[in-house]
């Protein structure tokens, strides 16, 4: 598990850097409210307009507009952010080219799908490629809240698989909040 650590380290700043450099988070500051309940915590982020419940043991790191989620080992990372002014369309042509200025060698495995997500639109895409000769396994999802919420997700192969009853549980707290 030790091994694992360093590269995922490296990934989440490679991957910070696109989210902070190349995406544009909004310029606003994020009004981001913190509750403890008997599940885990309750994160709501005002301006983008949703909230989530963190498993237990999980963690999470506002730092402006944006939010890093990860599994207690941190070998699944979510990066939440809201882009400058884009609208959910946008964002979502916009996908493939952000995420190109830090992923490398990208394959897609899940070349798009459109649905709703807790009554809110939402865009699904994911696949495998490379950050800093790494090989990660990553999905973009695109929300329509109150603002557009892009979440980026990444771990090495097979991470996901190994934390999926606990990533399902927190991918379905994500709601629009009030």
């Amino acid at each position: 598990m030790k091994k694992l650590i360093k590269p995922i380290i490296s990934l989440n700043l490679a991957l910070m850097v696109c989210v902070l450099g190349a995406a544009t988070p909004a310029k606003s500051s994020a009004r981001i409210a913190v509750t403890a309940t008997q599940g885990g915590e309750v994160f709501t982020h005002s301006d983008a307009g949703i909230k989530f419940e963190l498993p237990r043991g999980w963690k999470a790191k506002p730092d402006g507009e944006v939010i890093t989620v990860s599994t207690a080992d941190d070998s699944l990372q979510m990066v939440f952010w809201v882009p400058d002014d884009d609208t959910f369309d946008a964002a979502v042509k916009d996908l493939d080219k952000e995420l190109g200025k830090t992923v490398k060698n990208i394959k897609l495995t899940d070349k798009g799908t459109s649905d709703t997500h807790n009554g809110m639109p939402h865009f699904s895409q994911g696949g495998t490629g490379e950050v800093n000769g790494v090989t990660i396994e990553w999905s973009v999802d695109v929300l329509a809240a109150k603002k557009t919420v892009i979440i980026l997700t990444f771990a090495a192969p097979g991470i996901a698989e190994k934390h999926g009853e606990e990533a399902l549980k927190f991918i379905n707290s994500i709601k629009k909040s009030q």
